[in-house]
């Protein structure tokens, strides 16, 4: 199951337009689990809902967790949730801190582009970089001044140098192709945002070796979901030998918990990475956003919210 640990609401901040940070304590003063740059942490709310969100401050710093929030009105409740209901002093159920977006610090170079929301993990990274020395350039991109978060932060001394900041309505879209186009030895790309610009940056670096260019999603697109030519296949589970009839119309997610077996689970849309499963035997239609082109290649672990079977069964490491 996974660890969860009690915070206190210690400080909340209006960044941005419809963007809030919550500044996040040990009620007794203690040191928080320790969290590398890039990670992100569920937030259990009381009605129910799960929801991951990036931290935003520099992973040296032992006492406190910042998340960036920003609500969607016609989004699935949790932003909304946070921004009506939770209020300084309040104590709410976390996660300890995972990362599926761990920044190399071999690297000679770094530019680090953030879109909109998507600025709260780079700021983390940024923050990281300054603190060991590395030379990096970060580029935020939004559609104009009252959407732009952190700006206080990212216009100080610290870090002004190599922030470079793009309004939509300004300089129009960030120039990817211009910006990322030529293969740069050593250097390492990091990239989350709206999927408009992470298709713009795919695009500008299609060239780049695979290991060099890293992206993080807020959100699933289409192809996490189910489609039309879905099929039916059986999941195998190692410990028991039971075998169990996955039909187009249900998830493994769905049809391990119909048979009494728990994954943790909290997206249920391959962008969390906590129902992260290892696969033994068979060929897996990868469809979540978390693993890299080569992870899926190498066939270890399945997302098993979203993805299915290319081949007629598969043996799962449970």
């Amino acid at each position: 199951m996974t660890q969860r640990i009690t915070v206190l609401v210690n400080a909340m901040k209006d960044q941005a337009q419809n963007i809030r940070t919550y500044e996040l304590v040990s009620p007794s003063g203690e040191t928080l689990p320790p969290f590398t740059a890039g990670s992100h942490i569920d937030v259990f709310l009381a009605n129910g809902l799960i929801r991951q969100y990036s931290l935003s401050n520099a992973p040296e710093e032992q006492l406190r967790y910042v998340i960036g929030v920003q609500k969607e009105e016609n989004g699935r409740g949790g932003s909304k949730y946070l921004h009506d209901t939770v209020n300084i002093g309040d104590e709410i159920e976390i996660s300890v801190p995972r990362n599926h977006f761990e920044l190399d610090e071999s690297a000679q170079k770094y530019n680090l582009i953030g879109g909109g929301i998507g600025i709260t993990p780079i700021l983390s990274m940024a923050r990281r970089l300054k603190s060991l020395g590395k030379p990096f350039q970060l580029y935020y991109a939004c559609r104009n001044e009252g959407r732009a978060a952190f700006m206080e932060e990212l216009k100080s001394s610290e870090l002004s140098p190599h922030v470079v900041v793009s309004y939509d309505d300004v300089h129009g879209p960030l120039k990817t192709q211009t910006l990322f186009g030529p293969v740069e030895p050593e250097v390492q790309i990091y990239c989350c945002g709206p999927t408009g610009l992470m298709d713009a940056v795919k695009c500008a670096t299609i060239t780049w070796p695979n290991n060099t260019v890293h992206f993080e999603h807020f959100s699933a697109d289409d192809s996490t979901g189910p489609k039309e030519d879905d099929g039916s296949f059986e999941i195998i589970i190692q410990s028991t030998g039971k075998v169990l009839h996955v039909p187009a119309d249900k998830s493994i997610l769905t049809i391990l918990e119909d048979n009494g077996i728990f994954v943790d689970h909290a997206c249920c849309e391959g962008v969390c990475g906590t129902c992260e499963t290892g696969l033994l035997e068979g060929d897996a239609d990868h469809r979540d956003m978390i693993l890299t082109d080569d992870e899926k290649k190498e066939n270890q672990v399945l997302m098993v919210c979203c993805s299915r079977a290319k081949s007629a069964s598969l043996t799962l490491d449970l």
